[in-house]
């Protein structure tokens, strides 16, 4: 277990004798992670944020930002970020390039990452948020693209 020498000294400076404050300081939790994944009941991935809504909200709005998201829109109202991705991973999956279009390895003009429109839904859930990502009509998106933009939120928001 990680521990502070300078929480061990304030320890033993307010009296605690040597041993306890070993053990007071080895069990010292971390900070309890602010965001965790999960499975929603439909089986999409969300990503459960200990925080209220308005915090929320601004956060995953920073973390957009951050994450390098293209930001089109946004309706606090609905809780909704209207955001545009476009997936390295989803590029190297598509396999339907031609055996000539492969081999033209000397050309510039690479194909160009097509960037989707997505929409991340931040909505209330008691004293925690929910985060999800939303296909371009508002319906739930479960694709690998979805898992990778909430894992990449969460790596921001925990």
């Amino acid at each position: 277990a990680m521990w502070s020498p300078l929480l061990f000294k304030s320890l033993v400076r307010l009296g605690a004798p040597e041993g306890e404050a070993r053990a007071r300081v080895a069990n010292a939790q971390p900070a309890a992670q602010r965001a965790t994944l999960k499975k929603g009941l439909d089986g999409a991935e969300l990503l459960e944020v200990l925080e209220p809504f308005d915090r929320a909200w601004r956060r995953v709005g920073l973390a957009l930002d951050r994450v390098g998201f293209t930001v089109e829109d946004r309706d606090r109202q609905k809780g909704v970020y209207f955001v545009r991705y476009a997936d390295p991973q989803a590029e190297l999956a598509g396999k339907d390039k031609g055996l000539l279009a492969r081999l033209a390895f000397w050309r510039d003009d690479k194909p160009k990452v097509k960037a989707e429109q997505y929409r991340v839904s931040v909505t209330s859930a008691d004293e925690s948020s929910r985060v999800q990502v939303l296909d371009s009509k508002g319906a739930a998106e479960s694709s690998p693209t979805a898992s990778r933009i909430l894992a990449l939120l969460h790596e921001q928001l925990k």
